[in-house]
């Protein structure tokens, strides 16, 4: 499981496998160790939820302000992540509940869709040619230098939009988080594919935003394990998104 070597121990792949299951199962019992600790007799305890970056997460923090209004002992761990480490951490139990954006195979999960959803558009530098328009077309970005995202080239879901052009796309590089995408415009590496909303933009910014056209618009789920236990505080939040998100596949 160890390098050595003249100076120093090395961890061995597989012994980082092992470290990262450590933590994990670390992780899981201090929060079983917490979730027991509570009093029977008061409202408290702990929800754990994973997040991509996401629009979505407005509405999820607005719910999150009620419930704690109501219950003011429980408290919210956020983790943030993409779609794998997002779903990763759901299956693994190391968090209650995921916000997903656009997950092709959400089924897999109980879930209630959010009203909200999150648009796709182009992040430019300012003074940028395109700019200057009210949108973006699929023929606009296949003329410059794109900034993709890594889950949204995992799952496909801008390869429609580009129809008969993705082929003459050029990717100058890809992003898991919109801030750093967003350094990465500012600089002149390209245009970046994002979803409204995450980055500042305007006058002071040095950036400028174009929702593309035809529109993208993602579907938002708040999603938990089919058949999982649920703490007291996880099991009263998960009533208050169902009842105040009506909709659900």
């Amino acid at each position: 499981m160890l390098i050595r070597g003249s100076r120093a121990v090395t961890p061995t792949e597989k012994g980082l496998y092992l470290r990262r299951r450590a933590e994990e199962i670390v992780s899981l019992a201090d929060q079983t160790a917490s979730e027991l600790a509570h009093s029977d007799e008061t409202i408290e305890g702990d929800v754990y939820i994973g997040a991509g970056e996401s629009e979505g997460m407005r509405h999820v923090a607005k719910m999150v302000h009620a419930f704690r209004e109501r219950y003011p002992q429980i408290c919210f761990h956020l983790r943030s992540g993409n779609s794998i480490d997002v779903v990763e951490w759901l299956e693994r139990g190391l968090v209650d509940f995921a916000v997903l954006i656009a997950f092709p195979n959400i089924n897999r999960f109980e879930h209630v869709r959010l009203r909200t959803t999150d648009a796709w558009g182009m992040l430019l530098p300012e003074g940028h040619p395109l700019a200057s328009r009210e949108t973006v077309s699929p023929r606009d970005a296949a003329g410059v230098p794109l900034i993709l995202s890594e889950q949204a080239l995992e799952t496909g879901e801008l390869s429609h939009w580009f129809g008969n052009l993705k082929d003459r796309i050029e990717i100058a590089a890809t992003y898991n988080l919109a801030f750093n995408a967003a350094q990465l415009v500012r600089e002149g590496v390209g245009g970046a594919l994002i979803l409204d909303n995450l980055v500042s933009t305007g006058p002071g910014t040095g950036l400028e935003f174009r929702l593309m056209y035809p529109p993208v618009v993602s579907p938002i789920d708040f999603a938990w394990k089919r058949s999982a236990t649920h703490s007291i505080a996880a099991k009263l939040f998960l009533e208050t998104m169902r009842g105040e998100t009506p909709t659900q596949d």
